[in-house]
């Protein structure tokens, strides 16, 4: 007989974010219905066609470095969340992003003095390492707006395995004016807000952030005395193959990571209390994730959320955040409101959360997609001893 698979618990978390500089702050404010979408004049003032955003105005750091800094912030809460101060030399860093430092990418054109290698998406990694001293192993996860869950997955596989004894992952992203060019070029930027699943939205709005966690072997957790906040289960992947920017019409991809994640789990779709839905706001990935919401779940929908009508969408980011907050969810046993979500589409849409719902909440979905058509869906479990 095979023995138990080993159970992974988060012990730590800590965020940056433009609602909140702590995980309870970002929730409470989510759960009050704030939004940090603002207009900013800096954009207006350099001649950008979108000056709308969510961006952190009570953090500063140097530019080149913001988002190391962002990380090192989330870094230190998680770590002082879980009792451990001083992690472990042997830890694993394992962290999500989907440009590195854009700042740098911005200035290169003009400043020769700038060499890119030591700003890519490994520089978060090498920057927490070094930081706190760490020699276990370290992987940078450049997964675009899947990263989060990409980095926190094989973190988890990682202590299931025994490579590492504790693991910090997570994702950042400081706020990049080369992507929110791209994607307005792309025309996939919305005019005024972003309306996740509602029949009115017309694109997503940027923003940044942080979220770091501290995961580790139950057992261990429980031998120094630490109560779980929740346990990661599973992680489903697939990739479309479809388009370099687009999904999938049909979302086949979207639902095939959602099958992995419960076929790994054991659970069947009916288990699932709570989907924190991708949902940047987009017609064609809010289309396709319906459809693969619709088809999975055909008994019927568990309640869905999604939090970048608040947040904005913080890229690689964004699915580690979000992971913050269903470990909230589950903690407080209540689903959060859709920020921007107020009619669904007549046929075939999505009717999200309107405002929190307290509900029995155990099994909860984190659905990340990137472009490239790379799927993921990410399972917690609340905490049962």
């Amino acid at each position: 007989m095979s023995e138990p698979a080993v159970r992974v618990v988060i012990t730590g978390m800590g965020v940056m974010t433009p609602l909140g500089d702590s995980p309870s702050e970002l929730w409470q404010r989510l759960l009050a219905g704030e939004s940090a979408l603002r207009e900013w004049p800096d954009l207006a003032a350099d001649g950008y066609r979108c000056t709308r955003a969510c961006r952190i105005e009570s953090f500063t750091a140097e530019p080149l470095r913001r988002g190391r800094s962002l990380a090192l912030a989330a870094a230190r809460q998680s770590l002082g969340h879980a009792g451990l101060p001083l992690p472990p030399a042997r830890t694993g860093v394992y962290i999500g992003s989907t440009l590195g430092e854009s700042e740098a990418f911005e200035r290169t054109p003009s400043d020769d003095a700038i060499n890119l290698a030591d700003y890519m998406a490994p520089s978060f990694t090498d920057g927490v390492r070094a930081h706190f001293g760490l020699t276990g192993p370290q992987q940078s996860l450049a997964t675009a707006c899947a990263a989060g869950n990409y980095a926190v997955g094989t973190a988890f596989a990682a202590l299931r395995s025994g490579q590492v004894p504790v693991a910090l992952a997570g994702g950042v992203e400081p706020f990049s004016r080369l992507s929110m060019v791209g994607f307005s070029r792309a025309r996939a930027m919305a005019s005024d807000a972003c309306r996740p699943f509602d029949v009115r939205r017309n694109g997503m709005i940027l923003g940044e952030g942080a979220a770091m966690f501290v995961l580790e072997r139950a057992d261990d957790a429980l031998q120094r005395g630490i109560e779980p906040l929740a346990e990661v289960v599973s992680l489903g992947l697939s990739c479309d193959a479809f388009h370099p920017t687009a999904p999938q019409p049909q979302g086949t991809g979207m639902r095939a990571a959602m099958q992995a994640a419960l076929t790994i789990a054991g659970i069947t779709p009916a288990q699932i209390d709570w989907v924190n839905a991708h949902g940047t706001g987009t017609r064609a990935s809010d289309a396709a994730e319906a459809k693969a919401l619709h088809e999975l779940f055909s008994a019927g929908l568990p309640p869905v959320s999604g939090s970048k009508g608040a947040l904005g969408h913080a890229l690689g980011a964004a699915s580690a955040i979000e992971l913050a907050l269903c470990v909230q969810g589950l903690l407080t046993q209540t689903v959060p409101p859709t920020p921007g979500h107020e009619q669904p589409e007549i046929e075939g849409g999505i009717a999200c959360t309107p405002e929190p719902r307290p509900s029995r909440l155990r099994w909860v979905m984190n659905n990340a997609f990137a472009f490239g058509g790379l799927n993921s869906a990410l399972l917690l479990r609340a905490w049962e001893g």
